[in-house]
Parts: structure tokens; C-alpha cells; sequence
């Protein structure tokens, strides 16, 4: 049987999750800290005065945190051009070639930005960076929802949100370490800049090592080689029962949605209801940075410096909180298959909401003889980024494949992560000025944009666990409305459950009946004897 580096089935995917997945949103986490982390930096910002916020105040101040937005948000900025760049390069060029582009570019990036002399260089270089991981964060979890089998694929792709948060927490604490080195020269920020380079040649050297994905094999008209991938990833013979009924639904489904193959019909309500199926996926990419949580993965010791905290003990908590928020990502890994996607998101938005709140009300208390209210914010700001990874922290990007039928998975999954990317791009570059000009008020809104998220995921998100990607798009073409779909899709949860317990049942009966049987020729032979 076929191999690819002598793995085949749930091993092979494991080696790809750790040579491909892994490396790609280390990058992306890193990359999205990196930049707030290093601002406060002497040697940085003596080189680029335009952005220095931290020995000037006044108007000057205000302007400069205007310009330090921009040039931190400016890797968002790239990020939603890359992402938007596979609409129409994603099935074109299929998974493989999609995120090889992005790392060559993301590595072009990160060469530019570690030789940057201006800020005309530095903001360039930032948004070339983005664009290539732009690239391979919108088609990184394509290519996985696309390889993985059912009960397989929530675990798959939660893996993108613990790589993120880990990016994060590595960027934190490099970006802490080299403000510590006494020296007047740049290389305490360029060194640390070249992660990411070196995780865009990890991604490069191994991505054509896997398996494309079976689903757009099967819609460029290869079902050939979908056939022989399927077999692969499932651990399975290519010309098997399962095999063939796997290929036979994947095709099924590419015929249905070929009735409305144009790009536009992306936009259309329609049969399908794409536009409603799109506004879930970018709804849901929106809330995950929207919600408060870019706020503290960009500027986590300036958050904790609004609340009175010093600059040294700001940065300490800073990075001690991305840490904690990494050790959190473990609890969506494990209940993501039992607890489903839509409380999972509730969850989180509950949290998420409350903490927002107490942090502001926190930091309306403090004073410069009152402290104990950011110590108590502290708290709130740990129990934020213990439930934000619950609902929000790869449950986003798994959530947005599911719901997207396989023609339009890359495309509209360009779109998503787009909103991602700009989402944070708003907040990295109005939290400088949010900070400066309202203080503790800034946190409203997060927490306000947090409590929405509870009513939406009710009424308009369906459950997608235990479910196929081709029975998801039944659901919705079956549904006679959008407030319909929720509860089709419990049901037909519901139904394919008590199927599967009838096979069990039966499975046992078999199996009971035939030991039964061996029990009796095996009296048979002994009474003979």
C-alpha cells in the first residue's frame, strides 16, 4: 500500500499538522505580536522616530500613535490582499501551490523587514509579510478540513489556534528578553524578525511532501488520484467500499453546487444560501478578533500599563498572559468533538464579554494612590484569555470551512480570513489612540461587540460536529430558511447518532450470534471427544 514518508492514514496527518501546520501559524502568531512588542524598544525607535510614543507626549504623542498603528497593523492590511488574492488563486492553483506561494512570499517579507532602514522599507515589508501569510492562513485549514476524516477534523484544524497562541507567546517573550540587552545597536529587534523567515522554509521544504487536497482533485476532474488520496488519509484500500462512497459524495456534491458555479452565485442567497453560509464564516472570523482579543495580543503590556501597572512588571504580565492563553488552547482541543462548536462559542462570548466589562470598570477605579483595582483587573485580564481560546482560537477557522461547500471553500475562504486580518487590522491601528484618548472607556467596546456574538451563534449558527462536509451542505440546501437551519441540523445530528447506534447494535448482535455459535461447535467437539 502507498506511503508518503512512510506514514499513511491518522499518522500522516499528524506529520503534516507538525512539518506544515505548525510552522504556518507559529508564523502567523508570532508575526501578529511581533510588531507591538517591539515598538517600545529604544533602538527601534530612535531609528523610526515617526512611531515613537514612548519619550513624547502631547499632540506629538497622539500623532505618533496614529503612525505607530499603521505601521504595526500594516502586516493585517497585507494579510487580508493575500487572503483575498485566493479567491481567485485557490482552486486554480490548488492547496499545495497556494501555501508554498504564500511562504515564499512571507519569506521575501520577513528579509525585508529585517533589513529595514526607514519606514517607508518597514511598512512595505510588512505588508509583503502579511500577504504571504495571508496566503497560507486562508488555505491552511482548507486543505486540512479537506484531508481529515470526520471525527478527526475538529481536532485537525484546533490545532492552527494552539499555534497561534504559541507564535504569540514565543514573540512575547523573545520581544521582553532582547529589551533587556544593553546595547545601542538594532540587532536586539532584527534578530528575533527572522523567525518567521525560518519558519516560511520549513513550510517550503516540506508542503509537497502531503497529499493535495482529495476534494479539489476531485472537482478539477482527477478522481483518479482523489481516489488514491482518499485511501491514503483514510487508511484504506483506493478501490474499497469506503473509498468509492467517500469519492461518490464528494462528487455528488460538486455536481450539486455546479448548477450555480459562478463566482457571483457566492454572494447569491439562492438555493445553496452561499451569502447567508459566507456571512457565518465572516461573521465568525470577525468576532475572534473584534471580541477584545487582538487587543491583548498586540498590545498586551500597554494594556496592562493603562491600569497603572509599571512598564517592566506591564511586560512580565503581558507575556505571562499569552503564555497562560497558550496552556488554554488544550481545553477547545479536547472538547471540541463532545461539547460541539456552537457552545464553545457561547461559551467564550460569555467570558469574554464579563471580563471586558470588569476591565473597564477596573480601570475607572484606579488612581495613583489606589492600585488595588489593577490588581484585580490582572485577574479579569487571565480569566479573558482562559476563555477566549474555548470559542475563538481555532474553533474560527474550523467553523468557517465547514459551513462553505468544496467549490467555493477556497474562495470564501479567502473572504473570512480577510475579515480576520482587517478585523485586527482595525484594532491594531485604533488601539494606540483608543488608549491615549479614552483609557479604560476602550474596553466597552470590545465587551460589547462580545455580548453580541451570544445571540447570534443561537439563532443563526448551525452545529456542524459529527457531521460530513458534504452532509453540512445538505443541511442548508435542505433548510427552508435561515432560522430553520439551526434546528435542521440538530435533527439530522440526531438521526445519523441513532443510525450509527442501530450499525453498533447490529455489529453486536452479529458478533454475539457468531460467538454464540463457536460456543456450541466448541461444546460439539469436546462432548465428541
Amino acid at each position: 500500500m502507498r506511503t508518503i514518508l512512510g506514514k499513511r492514514g491518522e499518522p500522516l496527518q499528524e506529520l503534516m499538522n507538525f512539518c506544515v501546520v505548525v510552522p504556518v501559524f507559529l508564523a502567523m502568531g508570532f508575526s501578529l505580536s511581533y510588531g507591538g512588542g517591539v515598538t517600545g524598544y529604544k533602538t527601534f525607535y530612535t531609528l523610526f522616530p515617526q512611531i515613537n510614543t514612548t519619550t513624547t507626549t502631547g499632540a506629538i504623542k497622539n500623532h505618533n500613535s496614529l503612525i505607530q498603528g499603521t505601521t504595526v497593523s500594516s502586516l493585517n492590511l497585507g494579510a487580508a490582499l493575500g487572503c483575498l488574492t485566493t479567491m481567485y488563486l485557490g482552486n486554480k492553483l490548488g492547496r499545495r501551490r497556494t501555501v508554498m506561494l504564500g511562504a515564499i512570499i512571507a519569506l521575501i517579507g520577513t528579509i525585508l523587514q529585517c533589513s529595514a532602514d526607514y519606514l517607508a522599507q518597514l511598512i512595505i515589508s510588512r505588508m509583503v509579510l502579511g500577504a504571504g501569510l495571508g496566503l497560507m492562513s486562508s488555505t491552511v485549514p482548507v486543505w486540512q478540513s479537506e484531508t481529515s476524516k470526520v471525527h478527526k477534523r475538529g481536532h485537525h484544524v484546533i490545532i492552527d489556534g494552539i499555534c497561534i497562541a504559541a507564535g504569540i507567546a514565543l514573540s512575547s517573550w523573545l520581544t521582553f528578553g532582547f529589551s533587556k540587552a544593553d546595547t545601542t545597536s538594532s540587532w536586539n529587534w532584527r534578530l528575533p524578525c527572522m523567525t518567521t523567515g525560518i519558519l516560511a522554509i520549513v513550510v517550503m521544504i516540506f508542503t509537497f511532501s502531503f497529499p493535495e487536497s482529495p476534494r479539489w482533485l476531485a472537482l478539477q476532474g482527477r478522481y483518479d488520484e482523489a481516489r488514491e488520496v482518499i485511501a491514503l488519509v483514510d487508511d484504506v484500500e483506493p478501490h474499497s467500499e469506503h473509498t468509492e462512497f467517500v469519492l461518490a459524495s464528494i462528487t455528488s456534491a460538486n455536481e450539486l453546487s455546479a448548477e450555480s458555479a459562478s463566482f457571483s452565485s457566492l454572494f447569491k442567497y439562492g438555493k445553496e444560501k452561499m451569502l447567508y453560509r459566507l456571512l457565518l464564516a465572516a461573521a465568525t472570523q470577525m468576532f475572534s478578533q473584534m471580541s477584545g482579543s487582538a487587543l491583548i495580543t498586540y498590545y498586551s503590556s500597554q494594556l496592562f500599563s493603562t491600569i497603572g501597572l509599571s512598564k517592566d512588571l506591564s511586560k512580565i504580565l503581558g507575556a505571562t498572559d499569552l503564555t497562560f492563553k497558550l496552556i488554554c488552547c488544550a481545553i477547545p482541543f479536547f472538547l471540541i468533538e463532545r461539547a460541539g462548536r456552537r457552545r464553545l462559542l457561547m461559551i467564550a462570548a460569555s467570558g469574554m464579554s464579563t471580563c471586558m466589562f470588569c476591565l473597564a470598570i477596573c480601570g475607572s477605579q484606579v488612581t495613583e494612590d489606589n492600585l488595588i483595582p489593577a490588581y484585580i483587573a490582572i485577574v479579569f485580564a487571565f480569566i479573558f484569555v482562559a476563555f477566549y481560546p474555548i470559542g475563538f482560537l481555532g474553533v474560527n477557522f474550523l467553523y468557517s470551512q465547514e459551513v462553505i461547500t468544496t467549490r467555493y471553500r477556497a474562495p470564501a475562504s479567502g473572504i473570512s480570513t480577510a475579515v480576520h486580518w482587517l478585523s485586527a487590522f482595525v484594532v491594531a491601528l485604533t488601539t494606540p489612540i483608543g488608549f491615549t484618548s479614552l483609557g479604560w472607556k476602550f474596553y466597552l467596546v470590545w465587551g460589547s461587540v462580545a455580548l453580541s456574538i451570544i445571540p447570534s451563534v443561537y439563532f443563526f449558527y448551525p452545529e456542524t460536529t459529527g457531521l460530513s462536509v458534504e452532509e453540512i451542505d445538505q443541511v442548508f440546501i435542505d433548510s427552508p430558511g435561515v432560522l430553520a437551519t439551526v434546528g435542521l441540523a440538530e435533527q439530522r445530528r440526531k438521526e445519523k447518532a441513532l443510525e450509527q447506534e442501530v450499525i453498533v447494535g447490529h455489529i453486536e448482535e452479529h458478533n454475539q450470534a457468531k460467538k454464540a455459535e463457536e460456543q456450541h461447535e466448541q461444546a460439539l467437539v469436546e462432548s465428541r471427544v
